[in-house]
């Protein structure tokens, strides 16, 4: 039998270790994640569905119960996907128009280009800064989202970028108190999408939008209605015949990490929309930590110059974040 000074030393051998192991979870940026090793520490099994990965609404709109903490401006996370892709079209636009521009100059354009999404938000004002108005979680965002639709093999147009399309935005998101299934937020917006384009070929228009977002396990649905800023869309008056007063973006992730996601708009009194699938695999080494990715699309406004334009796309890349 260990003397009582063996015992002691076994003690404070112990204690030591378990102040590093605590000095060690302490140092994890993800609230989520410290807790978890706090769990483990104390010799705390989870129940199963608390081993799975925080759901998708939850972890991405920082909804959590620990997710109460002021963040950052340098807290980016992401916001819409982020990729590149080599995308084919099935009908490149020769002669953008619209009622208010007329008709841009004949183009020669390849069916293939590079399409590059980049998307970030970060928070600007935290829940803690608002109290007491009876929300579990509010707070307000800054996001930005920048796409490009580059023609990096039309060798006889010296390889020009076709369009680049800038949209930022304000998003307020009311947190529900839903920790299981079911509703999760509320996100009250403004955005401005514009091109920079010459007078001829210029889009743009700025809207303020609701939108609901629910959660069931790997599936969860965003779903948004938008009203028109009058007379932002001088330049393309009939934008909303072509793409709606709303859209709906469907998202699974399956146990292995792989994700599909579905974006539709649809007008239902023109008849008019868009329908995007994308798939995306899990976070692969040799990709450097990027993912693979995949993105078909089916109707009107796969860029804003094309908003009134019919086509269809197939493109496959890579992407990067959640």
């Amino acid at each position: 039998m260990p003397s009582a000074a063996a015992l002691a030393l076994l003690l404070l051998v112990g204690t030591a270790g378990a102040d590093d192991r605590l000095a060690d979870c302490a140092k994890l940026p993800d609230a989520d994640d410290r807790l978890a090793c706090y769990d483990q520490l104390a010799g705390r099994t989870p129940p199963p569905e608390e081993t799975s990965r925080t759901a998708y609404l939850t972890r991405s709109w920082k909804l959590g119960p620990n997710d109460a903490g002021v963040r950052r401006l340098a807290d980016i996370t992401t916001y819409r996907p982020n990729y590149i892709l080599l995308r084919y079209t099935s009908r490149p636009n020769l002669e953008p128009r619209s009622p208010s521009t007329g008709r841009a100059p004949l183009t020669d354009l390849n069916k293939t280009e590079i399409a590059v999404q980049a998307s970030f938000k970060t928070e600007l004002i935290s829940r803690e800064a608002f109290g007491h108005i009876g929300f579990d979680t509010v707070r307000l965002w800054f996001a930005y989202t920048q796409g490009m639709a580059w023609q990096a093999f039309n060798h006889g147009e010296s390889r020009p970028i076709r369009e680049t399309d800038y949209e930022p935005e304000l998003i307020l998101t009311l947190g529900t108190r839903n920790t299981g299934n079911g509703f999760k937020l509320v996100n009250l917006g403004f955005s401005h999408q514009s091109n920079g384009l010459d007078q001829l070929e210029h889009r743009g228009w700025s809207r303020l939008y609701a939108q609901g977002g629910w959660d069931w396990n790997r599936f969860s649905v965003l779903a948004r209605v938008w009203h028109v800023v009058n007379e932002s869309d001088d330049d393309n008056p009939n934008i909303r015949r072509f793409m709606g007063s709303g859209d709906v973006v469907m998202r699974y992730e399956s146990a292995g990490g792989y994700v599909t996601s579905s974006l539709l708009r649809h007008n239902f009194s023109s008849g008019r929309g868009l329908a995007q699938l994308d798939w995306a695999t899990p976070i692969s080494r040799a990709l450097g930590g990027l993912k693979f990715h995949a993105q078909l699309s089916t109707g009107y406004g796969a860029t804003l110059l094309d908003y009134n334009h019919r086509q269809w796309t197939a493109g496959i890349g890579v992407s990067f974040g959640d």
